[in-house]
């Protein structure tokens, strides 16, 4: 990520942070829209008791409230480029570890269960693309059973011209060259999204 792609998304976001406070809107969801994202997102696996988890782009790391009030108890670690965000995470939930990241080439330290991306590449910033696809090829080497992105579909018939629209052909086809056979992919749970999960192996998520 160049530095002034880097720059606007963080002050792209400190903007709706000042605006909205510690609220999902901040992060550019709707209350409803995030919690249908989370349960998206949770669906990587039938049970995620005792896994641990990377939230990849965590905002205020309320993905990890939304798992605790599941009945989950996980070891969660959430990194973001936006450090007021990481800030308030750390606030909220001292028993988890919360790093700032430098952009999606900076480097993720040690490994995970699953990993879980949610609308991480939603913005239209120059080279978000190729950023998407380098941080899943980085990303996947972390991944001990499975990675869930949540991405906007290009299938969507109205778009904003201020965000980033991803085609989940073109990501199934990336994800069997690059990463992994053993994959499925969801366009059903939230509108205008899709959700694509990537596994290791064939039975990575059996107990």
């Amino acid at each position: 990520m160049d530095p002034y792609s880097k720059e606007h998304l963080i002050s792209f976001y400190n903007f709706h942070l000042k605006q909205f406070g510690d609220r999902p809107e901040a992060l550019r969801w709707t209350p409803q829209g995030q919690l249908k994202r989370y349960h998206s997102l949770a669906e990587i696996a039938p049970n995620l008791n005792s896994a641990s988890i990377l939230d990849y782009g965590c905002g205020t790391g309320d993905f990890y409230r939304f798992l605790k009030r599941r009945g989950f108890n996980v070891r969660y670690t959430g990194v973001d480029i936006n450090e007021n965000f990481i800030e308030l995470a750390r606030k909220k939930y001292p028993d988890c570890t919360f790093n700032v990241l430098d952009g999606p080439e900076d480097h993720v330290e040690g490994f995970f269960d699953y990993i879980v991306i949610c609308g991480v590449f939603n913005l239209r910033v120059p080279g978000v693309a190729d950023d998407m696809k380098e941080a899943l090829i980085t990303l996947f080497k972390h991944c001990n059973k499975g990675l869930a992105l949540n991405a906007l579909s290009s299938h969507t018939p109205i778009k904003d011209p201020e965000l980033h629209y991803t085609s989940p052909e073109d990501m199934v086809k990336f994800t069997l060259e690059n990463l992994s056979p053993y994959f499925a992919l969801r366009h059903d749970r939230v509108q205008d999204d899709f959700t694509l999960y990537i596994y290791t192996a064939l039975n990575a998520i059996e107990p």
